[in-house]
């Protein structure tokens, strides 16, 4: 869901050229959501559990998309009202929050990795991620 949600933004938003970072990823490099307590509130919010391989370059990009598609949700363009069925999930960063490794892509810039984490990696480790040597470019202008 996070992740086709992305995808959508890029797409509909005009932001092809990212095309290229989300043709790397996938859904399980996305990071998770838990649920912010036992009982149920509406609307339902989520503590986000970080992915401890994303740089925080990355993780603003990805919450930049998702701030776009809820604005877009809400307001959709060419109609009078949000559109219908469950809204967007309610995603919040905590501090100290939990983090787990994730499953780190294969093939992305090097900007898109915490440096701290590639560096505690073995250097086989290192090569297997197939690291580009060049930064990715996050801008989200049209």
């Amino acid at each position: 869901q996070l992740f086709d949600a992305r995808v959508s933004v890029v797409f509909y938003m005009g932001l092809e050229r990212h095309s290229v970072l989300f043709e790397r990823l996938s859904p399980q490099n996305m990071s998770g959501d838990e649920t912010d307590g036992p009982q149920r509130k509406l609307p339902m919010a989520y503590r986000i559990v970080e992915a401890r391989w994303q740089s925080d370059a990355l993780k603003t990009f990805f919450r930049a998309l998702d701030a776009k598609y809820r604005r877009d949700w809400e307001k959709p363009k060419g109609l009078q009202r949000a559109k219908g069925g469950n809204p967007p999930r309610t995603r919040i960063a905590r501090v100290n929050g939990r983090v787990e490794d994730g499953y780190a892509p294969r093939g992305l810039w090097r900007n898109c990795y915490n440096a701290d984490w590639l560096r505690q990696l073995a250097s086989y480790q290192r090569r297997a991620l197939q690291v580009v040597d060049a930064d990715y470019d996050f801008d989200l202008t049209t």
